[in-house]
């Protein structure tokens, strides 16, 4: 009797030492799960060289697949909007810090340049992208820096260069941009790489890229901030500027 008594107490421990293990395993997983890195996932196409709003319809729109929530954004080809509204809110999610588009987790030049996938003809010309290769903006009778060599080129080395202007608000002191990808037509987002480059103050003097280029910082993540890093591959054929590819948080 007194041997089955103890066989019993010792299944019964080792049933519940066994319970136990399976708990605790189960405990490090969800943990692990709960710590993965944010990602973020691009598909991106724009239109270069054409003013109509219902080409640029046709033709661009930037989509979105995120930790921090997704994107499915063009405008609408009647009355230019960006659809949804306020698409650069939502894209600040993901490019900055507390709202500020120079507190950035991503280059300045790559999250500006995403939003010619919803932006109106108005923009493309203001910025540079409507084919002529110069941008100039006029706000309220106001007249801003006049930058010329703006606009996307790819060369015979298979490097693509993305150059252009933005001035937000009623400014018509632009910032510039200038972006170059590898030979393979990839753009490394968070390498730290002279292939972003930027403006670090607002022009308020005619620019232009093919002299002054030298003038352009290195345009990269804030220091301190979580940052993106990953590859987007670009293609450039007909006019058309593709970006698609997964971006990792790093923190």
């Amino acid at each position: 009797m007194k041997k089955i008594l103890i066989i019993f107490v010792i299944s019964v421990l080792a049933i519940a030492c066994g319970g136990q293990k399976t708990e605790t395993t189960t405990n490090d997983t969800a943990s692990t799960n709960n710590t993965a890195a944010a990602t973020l996932t691009i598909d991106f196409q724009a239109m270069v060289g054409d003013t109509n709003n219902a080409s640029i319809s046709s033709n661009a729109y930037l989509k979105i697949t995120g930790s921090y929530g997704d994107i499915d954004g063009k405008i609408d080809a009647t009355t230019g909007a960006s659809m949804p509204s306020r698409t650069p809110d939502l894209l600040n999610k993901y490019r900055s810090a507390d709202n500020n588009v120079l507190n950035n987790r991503i280059e300045v030049s790559m999250g500006q340049f995403l939003l010619f996938g919803t932006a109106n003809a108005s923009r493309y010309i203001d910025d540079g992208m409507s084919g002529s290769g110069i941008a100039q903006r006029t706000v309220d009778g106001t007249t801003g820096p006049k930058v010329t060599g703006t606009g996307i080129t790819k060369g015979d080395d298979g490097v693509i260069t993305i150059r252009f202007v933005h001035a937000g608000g009623k400014t018509v002191d632009p910032y510039v941009f200038e972006m170059k990808s590898d030979a393979n037509g990839v753009f490394q987002i968070g390498a730290g790489t002279e292939n972003f480059k930027r403006s670090e103050t607002a022009l308020t003097n005619d620019f232009d890229f093919n002299i002054d280029s030298a003038l352009l910082i290195v345009d990269k993540a804030k220091e301190g901030n979580p940052y993106w890093k990953g590859d987007l591959k670009a293609t450039f054929e007909n006019n058309i500027i593709k970006l698609n590819g997964t971006l990792t948080e790093v923190k």
